[in-house]
């Protein structure tokens, strides 16, 4: 159950992410620009959920990349490295860029935009790997 609990946690933070980041520019106009006027409050309470969610999925497919042993199916070895070093790279990108905003700094556009587009893609994939992976185990 608490598996379950963790996927549907990132699945619904993905989701959250994915429909903000394109509502954002219907609802503040001039959101597309470099150095938005208006602050966005949603963000900064999203950004701590997005916190948590990247590092639940880091160490749940950590696990899973330690467990996969040599007689592992390749798909099953790429598909786990991939997600990984997607996580460990977004990580890298979010952690670095956010304790900026904490303190006030420059919105960057392009580090914030990539971030809220791969994020939410990367975020499903594992939560419906962990989900699957709860399933089985289960039964």
């Amino acid at each position: 159950m608490g598996t379950r609990l963790l996927a549907l946690y990132l699945m619904l933070t993905g989701l959250a992410v994915a429909v903000y980041f394109i509502a954002v520019s219907w609802q503040y106009p001039g959101a597309d620009q470099p150095y938005p006027v208006e602050p966005y409050p949603v963000w900064e309470v999203l950004h701590w959920f997005m916190a948590v969610a990247i590092l639940i999925a880091l160490l749940s497919v950590f696990a899973v990349k330690l467990r996969l042993g040599p007689g592992e199916a390749v798909r099953e070895h790429l598909s786990v490295n991939a997600l990984f070093y997607a996580l460990l790279g977004l990580g890298l990108l979010f952690f670095r860029s956010w304790p900026s905003l904490l303190r006030g700094g420059d919105y960057d556009l392009f580090v914030w935009g990539s971030i809220n587009m791969v994020l939410p893609v990367v975020l499903a994939a594992v939560g419906m790997r962990l989900w699957r992976g709860s399933r089985t185990k289960e039964h």
